[in-house]
């Protein structure tokens, strides 16, 4: 479509016109011409130009002012200098074709009896002919994506629009680069060789983009180059049209179709973010309503349900993905200030219902609400292990995907009908709540695991747990030296460990005698018996009050 050099030399009044130098250059593009008047005409020129002349401005130029010439001439982006030989320059300079040829930049010859305007002429009209016709073409694909986004055809039908228009395979990929929808199925799977900022033969699309070199695994290796298109949304939010140059590189009138095919994706997908913010605001209202168990009748409860295409009519246990920072101090007792960050909250929600596509899932509290749903007279074993099991791949992946970030899961009872999920939703928090004091940071909890430890939900005020510290245990929290902690950890440790000396000696990185002789210790200043059973216990939940006082930053002793 674009008028370059070579379709010049095709112009009538050019045929007997000769190439002097430049000629691997003939694909430079014409914007425009013009006539050298002047020397300094390289002070009005913004690129592209076809240029005139007889040489007559600059001949007094020597051979060195004549090369230097030519070099603004190519630093300009001249497309093309065309001499007509003159009475007052007979000959064209040496210099001029080899600095030509040294600068990238075609020198044309033509006799000296063709007026300038029988090339002007034919020039500016092929320039303004291309003009009308891009004009026209772009008018045409604007209308026609516009058709697209008015008719909701869903970007499946924009990207394949657009193949057919380019003749290329397209892919639409989020913004961790999972595909969304691609024309072609081997171009959603492949390997970056090369990213590559900025390359001369897409220098004409004018909105941001970049190219790759890419390997295909599910074509036998095959590399290939990509355009990769930016297309921004609400808050920011990119998504990428990924176009694979498979069949042919991309021309002039294919950047028009892409550029529309981007404005296209980014109304529809920032339309379909307004709808899906609409559905999501509906869903944490009715999911709320479901695990306080307050609705006002379970008839038009049922009936919302539907709307959504939600099935109350089987078994769920409620769980609860609490989202924290890495370095933010922790206190299970603190209820709705902490969770999941607005920065963070979008892609935390994208990765849950990826692995859940099926599950209910919905939002409160800076929570992510999960309504898992359980198999008719499945083991509880089963279902919690199955449970665990996909809570601990959606923890991989966010934390590669997002580093500081740690996940807590707290997995509620198994309710079997629409009355039972409060009951479950109460035991997902309890078992998130000291899922941390028993099991760390990243704990996945099931509330039937935390057996004896329950009872500390049912204190709201953790101070009130002081007496159930055996007074054994106290005397070590009492005791002064200067090793006292390293006591309270081997004491943890060895209970931990089912009073194991061996394996506590192992996870404390201490020689075996140092631990005996720590335990020994221990029993001298408490008078602990580490045989009797309920003594044991009463210690071992002792220490977990410990931990939930000083996680509360409540004074332990009076």
């Amino acid at each position: 479509m674009e008028f370059r050099v070579k379709d010049l030399l095709q112009i009538a009044s050019l045929k007997d016109a000769v190439v002097l130098s430049g000629h691997t250059y003939l694909n430079n593009i014409i914007k425009g011409a013009t006539i050298m008047e002047a020397p300094d005409i390289t002070d009005w020129l913004k690129g592209g130009e076809l240029i005139l002349t007889s040489l007559y401005p600059i001949r007094t130029f020597d051979k060195q002012e004549q090369r230097q010439f030519i070099s603004r001439l190519a630093e300009k982006g001249v497309s093309a200098l065309v001499i007509k030989n003159h009475r007052f320059v007979t000959e064209i300079p040496e210099p001029i074709v080899s600095a030509g040829e040294k600068f990238k930049l075609p020198i044309i010859q033509i006799p000296k009896e063709i007026p300038y305007v029988d090339v002007m002429y034919p020039v500016m009209g092929e320039i303004l002919n291309n003009q009308v016709k891009k004009l026209q073409y772009y008018k045409e694909i604007h209308d026609r994506f516009t058709a697209l986004s008015l008719a909701d055809e869903g970007p499946e039908e924009i990207i394949a629009t657009l193949e057919l228009l380019i003749g290329n395979p397209v892919a639409l990929f989020d913004r961790n680069f999972h595909c969304i929808a691609s024309t072609l199925p081997s171009l959603a799977m492949f390997e970056i060789v090369e990213k590559i900022p900025y390359y001369n033969q897409t220098e004409e699309i004018k909105f941001p983009h970049y190219r790759q070199v890419v390997k295909y695994p599910e074509l036998t290796g095959q590399k290939g180059y990509q355009i990769v298109v930016p297309v921004e949304t609400i808050n920011h939010i990119k998504t990428y049209l990924l176009i694979g140059e498979m069949n042919k590189p991309l021309e002039e009138l294919d950047f028009i179709a892409v550029e529309n095919a981007a404005t296209a994706l980014s109304l529809e997908l920032v339309k379909q973010f307004a709808v899906a913010e609409v559905d999501k605001k509906f869903k944490n209202d009715l999911i709320g309503e479901i695990i306080e168990g307050k609705y006002q009748s379970k008839v038009t409860l049922y009936q919302n349900a539907n709307l959504v295409g939600w099935d109350l009519e089987r078994s769920f246990a409620v769980v609860l993905f609490k989202i924290i920072k890495n370095n933010e101090p922790l206190s299970p007792r603190v209820k709705n200030k902490r969770g999941i960050s607005n920065q963070h909250e979008p892609m935390v929600n994208e990765v849950i219902h990826r692995y859940l596509p099926s599950e209910i899932i919905g939002n409160k509290s800076s929570q992510v609400i999960v309504l898992w749903k359980i198999k008719k007279n499945e083991n509880e074993l089963n279902w919690i292990s199955r449970i665990k099991e996909t809570a601990n791949d959606i923890q991989e992946l966010l934390k590669k995907q997002i580093g500081d970030i740690m996940i807590q899961v707290g997995i509620g009872s198994l309710a079997n009908s629409i009355d039972e999920i409060p009951i479950s939703y109460q035991k997902a928090k309890d078992a998130l709540e000291l899922g941390e004091i028993l099991k760390g940071k990243e704990a996945v909890t099931a509330f039937s695991e935390l057996g004896i430890f329950r009872l500390l939900c049912q204190f709201d005020d953790p101070t009130l747990l002081k007496p159930f510290i055996p007074s054994s245990l106290q005397k070590l929290l009492h005791y002064s030296q200067a090793n006292k902690n390293d006591l309270i950890e081997t004491l943890k440790t060895f209970l931990e460990c089912n009073q194991n000396a061996t394996k506590a000696s192992q996870v404390l990185f201490i020689h075996h005698k140092t631990a005996i002789y720590r335990l020994d210790r221990i029993k001298e200043i408490t008078g602990m018996n580490f045989e009797d059973p309920e003594e044991m216990l009463s210690v071992r939940v002792g220490l977990k009050i410990v931990d939930l006082l000083e996680r509360e930053n409540k004074t332990l002793l009076n």
